[in-house]
């Protein structure tokens, strides 16, 4: 890329991520001789930004909630000025939003759930998104290979589904997040014995005769369990 042109798209970047009455000024006071109309860019620049505030606002539904307008508000913006948007695919300009909230946490006096609760709805985007396949039939008991774990001292997951206002309930809670086989919905559940049994039989090839032996645990129940993750999905079956 020409120095030139190079030099363009990095005030044209300060132009998107420092708006203020005089951001239009400084963009083409930078390009001497640029008669491009000034209406057009304005109307470019305001585009931008609202494309931005809507793809977060749309992705952290709940962790906007967290949140008054002003403060919101505010969050995007040091958003975008510490992360311009880059990406072609729009939802991917709120992947590093999460990080952002556990930066500026403390500092910025932000509730203390809301970096988990951010990281909560991305990976529920991501997971939905995912373009990892999915096997139309497998040989044996497998994990979706969608599925993705999250660890977080506060019960999310009945948050998340009960489409909570105010802070949730705290409690180290392993979430575990997947894409639906068929319905193509990302499902999620805080993990259970009956759960994470299930992903250790699909895991290490263990059969129900083989844990009902070593567990001591009905091998009916054991079915009951793994059937139960069948359906919602979990893991996939022959």
């Amino acid at each position: 890329m020409k120095p030139g042109l190079r030099g363009f798209f990095d005030s044209m970047e300060q132009y998107l991520t420092r708006p203020g009455p005089d951001a239009l000024d400084r963009l083409y006071a930078a390009h001497p001789g640029w008669d491009a109309p000034r209406s057009r860019v304005s109307l470019y620049g305001a585009m931008v930004r609202h494309h931005v505030t809507s793809t977060l606002g749309k992705l952290y539904p709940l962790t906007r909630a967290g949140v008054d307008e002003a403060r919101w508000a505010e969050l995007v913006r040091a958003y975008e000025a510490s992360s311009p948007s880059r990406p072609y695919e729009m939802n991917r300009l709120g992947e590093g939003f999460p990080g952002f909230l556990a930066d500026e946490a403390v500092r910025r006096g932000l509730p203390d759930f809301l970096p988990a609760l951010a990281r909560f709805e991305w990976t529920d985007f991501a997971v939905y998104a995912s373009m990892e396949p999915v096997p139309a039939r497998v040989e044996r008991l497998t994990v979706n290979p969608t599925l993705a774990v999250l660890e977080h001292p506060f019960q999310l997951c009945a948050y998340v589904r009960q489409q909570k206002r105010g802070p949730p309930e705290r409690g180290q809670e392993m979430a575990l997040l997947w894409r639906h086989p068929e319905r193509l919905v990302t499902m999620f559940l805080a993990a259970n014995d009956r759960s994470l049994l299930t992903l250790k039989m699909a895991v290490e090839g263990l059969t129900p005769p083989q844990v009902a032996e070593a567990t001591g645990v009905a091998e009916a129940d054991i079915r009951a369990a793994v059937a139960s993750c069948v359906e919602d999905g979990l893991v996939l079956s022959p």
